[in-house]
């Protein structure tokens, strides 16, 4: 399998023009419609940025620019020339702080270019990086979006998705001997410091004269710094200092770079004012729909992790599975859906094997053979109709990892309803969460079912498939989930009947939904919210 590292890019977000009727505010004379953002904040670290929610005041920098155009003096629409946007409640929604942007009043169509955080002055449209002081994380947190293109006045809602561009290292602080480390500060040296970040293109030059010693900064048990990518770590140490002593680290062998939008942890035990390095905790992309995958999980051979992302534009996460080679079926498929998710391309059933993963350890579901006189169809995790923006990501929920022998009756009517209900909820939100997944038993003591998939392989029948759902209306975030049995029998009663609370499902299948939403957002099932 192709590893993905920790993609601390995840991504936030931001929706061109507000939800409501005051959201696109006409000038009566010119009849130009004035820009902003509402906004999705995604991602669990500890900074303003990859927190679950803005802060109050926090600013963006916007350029709007001739759609097609290379960002210049040149090329820039009206007063689009680096305007900062404020979220003054910290809730996301993004004003123009100050001088408002206008769509171009004959319709010609824009682009836009935003960065974070903002910067009142730019040389050349040049920002300027400097990562030495680590005590205001959110000042140096640089995120960066380019794929909103082709806007106009009447344009639909879009996403415009910010990426880190920076790369962050985590060490996890524990003492096995009760050793108070509250005062223990930790230093890297060896590190570049400054770097020259183009919003042209979106590139970054970094000084390699800055070579610097930072202090990282201390949050609760763990040490966090905000560092420059780098193609390698040789030369890069760690000291901690605790009580007088120190003692200097290298970085784990499985660390060997910085990459951009990469976050990397690791463990340090702290005993008696020493250190030694603990086995590193395990890694994984990561968004507000994956659910949590323990250390355990990713060390069993059998279990294999996997990241899709859309194949036009690779920026763009399309979805994720935990596949069993064992079983050859997906406990869960996690993906978002979102604006030019869902179009107009009809599905070609062209079947083929993940290329993430080797074909040997995939049920193979070119045809489905004998299962299909057992009454199974290839049933999706991910249906095809949340991907039909175009043939390409189409072509992705066809992988074999992302089937299973589902009772065709049970598909064809509640299921299939089921998924067409996830869809209608997308329409009045920015983003819908799902997680989609299949268990092989009910309970310890079941007996494990199995089919043969095309090649006579063995391929195990779900006993049951669920759905956890999250979506924000206004600032509030509401969950749901279903667990359906993989029954003709029930085929047509209503999936509402089978509707439980996310806690409750996350009890039934022992796995952790929506990990950055709280406990009582789990809790709740009105279904009054999804009908």
């Amino acid at each position: 399998m192709k590893k993905k590292n920790l993609l601390w890019s995840v991504f936030l977000l931001l929706v061109l023009g507000a939800c409501d009727k005051t959201a696109q505010q006409v000038v009566d004379d010119e009849k130009q419609t004035v820009v902003q953002f509402t906004s999705v904040v995604e991602g669990d670290a500890v900074t303003r940025a990859t927190g679950s929610s803005w802060a109050a005041n926090d600013r963006i920098g916007v350029f709007m620019k001739q759609a097609g155009g290379t960002l210049g003096a040149g090329t820039i629409v009206g007063e689009g020339d680096n305007v900062p946007f404020i979220t003054k409640q910290g809730n996301g929604n993004f004003l123009s702080d100050g001088k408002a942007i206008e769509y171009p009043s004959d319709g010609s169509a824009v682009d836009f270019i935003a960065y974070y955080p903002y910067q009142s002055t730019l040389d050349n449209y040049i920002y300027k990086v400097d990562v030495t002081n680590q005590s205001k994380p959110e000042e140096i947190d640089l995120l960066y979006a380019d794929n909103l293109t082709n806007r106009t006045a009447t344009s639909t809602t879009g996403n415009l998705q910010f990426y880190h561009q920076l790369s962050q290292l985590v060490l996890n602080l524990s003492s096995s001997d009760n050793t108070d480390f509250s005062n223990l500060s930790v230093t890297i040296s060896g590190v570049k410091t400054k770097a020259n970040f183009n919003l042209v293109d979106g590139s970054l030059t970094v000084d390699e004269k800055s070579i610097a010693t930072v202090t990282m900064r201390r949050v609760g048990n763990a040490a966090e710094a905000i560092l420059l990518p780098a193609n390698t770590i040789n030369g890069i140490k760690l000291t901690l200092t605790l009580n007088g002593k120190t003692k200097e680290i290298t970085l784990p062998t499985s660390i060997t770079s910085l990459e951009q939008g990469a976050k990397h942890i690791f463990s340090v035990n702290i005993k008696n004012g020493g250190s030694q390095v603990d086995p590193e905790e395990g890694k994984y992309a990561k968004w507000r729909e994956t659910p949590v995958i323990t250390k355990n999980m990713l060390e069993k051979s059998n279990i294999k992790y996997i990241n899709h992302y859309m194949p036009d534009n690779k920026k763009y996460r399309n979805y994720s599975l935990l596949y069993d080679t064992n079983l050859k079926m997906a406990y869960w498929v996690a993906y978002p859906i979102y604006e030019g998710c869902v179009g107009s391309f009809q599905r070609q059933d062209d079947w083929i094997e993940d290329p993430e993963l080797d074909g040997s350890l995939q049920a193979n579901f070119n045809k489905a053979g004998d299962m299909f006189k057992r009454g199974y169809n290839r049933g999706h995790q991910i249906p095809s109709k949340d991907r039909t923006g175009n043939g390409a990501m189409n072509a992705t929920t066809f992988y074999y990892t992302n089937a299973t022998p589902q009772k065709a009756n049970m598909n064809g009517q509640i299921w299939a309803r089921l998924e067409d209900a996830v869809r209608r909820w997308n329409s009045s939100v920015d983003t819908v969460f799902v997680v989609t997944g299949a268990m092989a038993k009910e309970s310890e003591n079941d007996v494990v079912k199995y089919e043969v998939d095309c090649k006579n392989g063995k391929v195990v029948v779900p006993k049951y498939y669920y759905k956890a759902v999250a979506r924000e209306l206004g600032s509030t975030f509401y969950t749901i989930a279903f667990k359906i049995p993989n029954d003709d029998a029930i085929a047509g009663r209503d999936y509402m009947d089978y509707a439980c609370s996310v806690e409750d499902l996350e009890k039934i299948t022992g796995f952790t939904f929506f990990p950055t939403l709280s406990a009582d957002i789990k809790r709740q099932c009105d279904k009054s919210k999804w009908r």
